[in-house]
């Protein structure tokens, strides 16, 4: 706020509003500089806590692998929390620390380079004299194409104008990590191969070295955490447009999360929220949780208002209570038949799959003759409506003869008690059969369960979800995932904050085809 030259000047009502402006002003400075200083002080005795954990070795009852995984977690963490703390401790008017220059060993020599010059767009000085080159810097940055290393020399040569002894270079290239040693390449290579391929960071170290350079696994985890906090806006913004959709899957699959000082496993669970199959734009969004508590749904989804389709677990319900509508899984009622016959070779059983198969068979003929929505619902109404009438008919009259408590009448009673939400699809041709869309989503996440072992805060399950998020969603959009991830670690520095959707997997175009 501008103060008037002369306060002399004003009346008593304008110096009364000036004065109530200033406090408004003084106190929101307060209470930001409050806030700023309690996350300053949250992170350093998260960053403190995590260094003993690090280093407190004899305390801790782990094998080799299981140490490992968590040093590579503690590591990662260190370097996203150092992150965080940079920011918030950087002040635009503070005179900058003096600069010290990093002590790099020189990559080999024998790794084959490839040279990128960096020249100014114009070489004529304002005072009309003609630049001279002079001099030269020279930055090198460490690649890797799957297999094989390599070095990119970036030239940025100096030129001066002798007349005015101005001097002129073309700028740094933009990095995601500000003075890192690895190209966007290397970085893809290396969260693909760990999110992706479930490939703990140190077994990629034995891989790199046999493939001619050692890269210590604390180098490869700084990185991680790094990756993570630069991505971190681009999965919100997935989120974002997730959360935009009027039909959704979810579903939850425990993760072992190790905690230290305990010395042993606790379940956590990652959420696994994705748009239909139906829906041209693709995504999952995972959310790391360190429970199965249904407020964790609640949280992530918050006013969002649509249906959603999951299985019978309890935690969903509030959900519906406040206006979601609630979409059955027919896959998880077959489910119940089938364990009763498989276990059991139950004649009834029996019976009951063959109706689901039916159902299972509308569906069929709709996704060979790629039908839309009108006609899929159309179709359902003719073939699945009766099949579906002939189900529910079936149910009531075998729920009389099966004794209470068998598995039989469990399995009639799971399917009747929730039939409105499971025939739900019947009435609308967006919506899916079943919630095996996001089931297989986050089966590839349970394949690698055994590598997740996190560190007792939640940041690095957190970390694993935005980056997983964004692996996904590139592969259900046809992409692959390391093309995607390099091309974005290299655009994203200098991507402004208002295009950060065109990074987004539904969106997304490699550069050089855009125009």
């Amino acid at each position: 706020m501008e103060l008037p030259c002369d306060l002399a000047q004003m009346n008593a009502d304008q110096l009364r509003d000036l004065t109530a402006s200033l406090i408004a002003q003084v106190t929101q400075k307060d209470r930001e500089l409050r806030f700023k200083q309690l996350k300053i002080e949250q992170l350093t005795h998260e960053m403190a806590t995590l260094k003993r954990w690090r280093f407190a070795r004899r305390s801790e009852q782990l094998n080799a692998v299981q140490r490992s995984l968590l040093e590579e977690s503690i590591d990662e963490d260190l370097e996203a929390i150092g992150l965080a703390l940079k920011e918030l401790q950087s002040s635009p008017k503070a005179a900058p620390p003096p600069k010290e220059k990093p002590r790099r060993v020189a990559l080999p020599a024998d790794l084959p380079r490839i040279e990128f010059h960096h020249e100014p767009d114009e070489t004529v000085c304002s005072c009309g004299c003609a630049l001279e080159r002079f001099d030269q810097d020279v930055s090198e940055k460490l690649d890797y194409i799957p297999g094989v290393f390599q070095v990119h020399r970036h030239i940025r040569g100096k030129w001066v104008c002798r007349r005015c002894e101005k001097l002129i270079q073309a700028p740094v290239p933009a990095q995601v990590i500000d003075k890192g040693i690895p190209t966007a390449g290397l970085l893809a290579q290396v969260l693909v191969a760990k999110y992706a391929d479930h490939q703990p960071l140190y077994r990629q170290e034995g891989i790199f070295e046999r493939a001619g350079l050692a890269i210590a696994r604390s180098t490869l985890a700084q990185w991680v955490g790094a990756c993570g906090v630069r991505l971190e806006p681009l999965a919100l913004a997935l989120k974002a447009a997730l959360l935009a959709q009027e039909i959704l899957h979810a579903d939850e699959t425990p993760v072992p999360m190790l905690k230290p000082g305990l010395g042993r496993t606790h379940r956590a669970y990652l959420w696994s929220y994705s748009s239909t199959q139906y829906n041209p734009m693709a995504a999952v969004v995972y959310d790391f949780a360190d429970s199965r508590s249904g407020q964790h749904a609640r949280t992530f989804l918050g006013g969002w208002s649509g249906k959603l389709i999951c299985d019978d677990y309890s935690g969903y319900k509030a959900l519906f209570a406040r206006g979601v509508v609630e979409v059955g899984c027919m896959a998880h009622a077959r489910r119940k038949f089938h364990e009763v016959h498989e276990n059991h070779r139950s004649q009834i059983a029996a019976e009951a799959l063959v109706f689901f198969g039916a159902l299972y068979d509308v569906e069929t003929r709709a996704d060979e003759q790629k039908l839309d929505a009108i006609c899929r619902q159309n179709l359902r109404r003719q073939r699945a409506k009766p099949i579906a009438d002939s189900l529910r008919e079936w149910l009531i009259l075998h729920r009389q003869k099966v004794p209470d408590g068998s598995a039989t009448a469990k399995a009639i009673r799971y399917t009747l008690d929730r039939w409105k939400a499971l025939v739900r699809y019947l009435d609308d041709g967006d919506l899916p059969i079943d919630n095996n869309w996001v089931e297989n989503r986050i089966r590839p996440v349970a394949l690698g369960r055994s590598n997740w072992l996190f560190a007792g805060s939640l940041r690095a399950g957190r970390r694993a979800a935005v980056i997983m998020s964004l692996i996904q969603s590139a592969k259900l959009n046809g992409h692959d995932p390391y093309r995607y991830l390099k091309d974005v670690l290299e655009r994203l520095p200098t991507q402004p904050a208002s295009r950060i959707e065109d990074l987004l997997p539904h969106h997304w175009y490699p550069l050089q085809q855009t125009h």
